[in-house]
């Protein structure tokens, strides 16, 4: 079958993306959390920029300092209960949910002046047959000056968590 002038050659079918080997992730959460913790900056800031409808200019700078010595479960002055709700740490097929603190530092710009604070996220994953999964998050703010930080609050929706989990998605799914 000859090509005819002005026509090209039919284009190859292309299959649909399919996702990479499942497990590339690691199952150790250490590891896990050094490969994330630099990566991790650049997914908030993409998760700020789409998510925002009235953006105001505010930058993830760094992330680190993970710690993973888990405190109990429960009310108490210092951190905050953990909730109960349908899917919260109780994911069927998985293990009990792993702590993992970390602080980011952030940069918020105003008309006059750029403010840098510290946030810190007290993260609760759970490995499934599926990966790693966020649970739960909580998060306080601390801004410069030596002032108090901010009540923990749940941030389970915040940018810093989709960040996280699209960053967990990436991991499972990467070439």
């Amino acid at each position: 079958m000859g090509v005819r002038a002005g026509i090209s050659q039919p284009i190859a079918q292309v299959s649909p993306s399919v996702p990479g080997v499942r497990g590339v992730c690691p199952a150790d959460l250490d590891l896990l959390m050094s490969q994330l913790l630099p990566d991790l900056p650049g997914y908030v800031n993409r998760t700020i920029q789409r998510s925002s409808q009235d953006y105001v200019p505010r930058f993830v700078i760094l992330a680190g300092r993970p710690e993973f010595q888990p405190l109990p479960q429960g009310s108490g002055v210092n951190h905050p209960p953990v909730s109960r709700l349908p899917g919260d740490l109780e994911i069927e097929g998985a293990d009990p949910a792993a702590q993992v603190f970390f602080t980011t530092l952030e940069r918020h710009y105003t008309a006059t002046q750029s403010v840098e604070y510290q946030q810190y996220h007290w993260l609760f994953l759970s490995q499934t047959d599926e990966g790693w999964r966020v649970n739960q998050m909580f998060s306080r703010t601390a801004y410069p000056e030596g002032a108090i930080p901010t009540p923990p609050r749940d941030s389970s929706d915040s940018e810093m968590a989709q960040a996280v989990r699209l960053w967990l998605r990436d991991c499972r799914y990467r070439d």
